[in-house]
């Protein structure tokens, strides 16, 4: 049973290191004019999929996690919604998830870098805590938002901010994680 649940935070930490890099490196190479075409596809996506969450939930046998799964389609419908009525909605959204991701991922790479690394007896765990401070302070960046009225900077202050986040998630991971050496014969 642990081991599961250690093989699953593994792989999640691995897939949002993945996430978040494809994310960071697409916002760094894309033109401030595609903006609205990736607003209105962003829309287009959580609209289908809160669609979806609700037939899903028709057809479920409305377990806990069924209502769940159903307020959690309907958010993002709403959401969704707002990325077609509301123009700027696209960039307040990453906005805040410049902000928010950052402050989650620094702060989580700070407890685990006092819980794990430094106990693990590795060396160089500190450098994980310089680069999780550091993931602070690009969401003071997110907070101040000195790009405000350049929608170029913007997005590729946002890009970088999440490329760095990805980064710092696959450090704290090479750091953390347990190595098996095997034993020679």
């Amino acid at each position: 049973m642990l081991f599961d649940s250690l093989d699953w935070m593994k792989r999640s930490t691995i897939m949002l290191t993945i996430v978040l890099m494809f994310v960071g490196w697409a916002l760094l190479l894309m033109p401030g004019e595609y903006v609205p075409f990736l607003s209105s596809a962003l829309g287009f996506f959580l609209l289908v999929s809160a669609v979806v969450s609700v037939l899903t939930f028709a057809e479920s046998s409305k377990a806990l996690i069924s209502y769940v799964r159903l307020v959690g389609g309907l958010l993002g419908g709403t959401v969704g919604l707002m990325l077609y009525l509301i123009d700027g909605a696209f960039v307040a959204l990453l906005t805040i998830l410049m902000t928010v991701v950052p402050v989650v991922l620094g702060l989580y790479g700070i407890f685990h870098a006092f819980a794990f690394a430094r106990r693990s007896g590795r060396r160089g765990w500190w450098v994980l805590v310089i680069f999780s401070c550091f993931l602070l302070v690009f969401a003071l960046f997110g907070i101040l938002n000195p790009w405000a009225g350049d929608l170029g900077g913007t997005i590729k202050v946002i890009g970088g901010s999440i490329m760095y986040s990805a980064l710092v998630t696959a450090l704290s991971l090479v750091w953390i994680w347990p190595f098996r050496h095997e034993e020679e014969a």
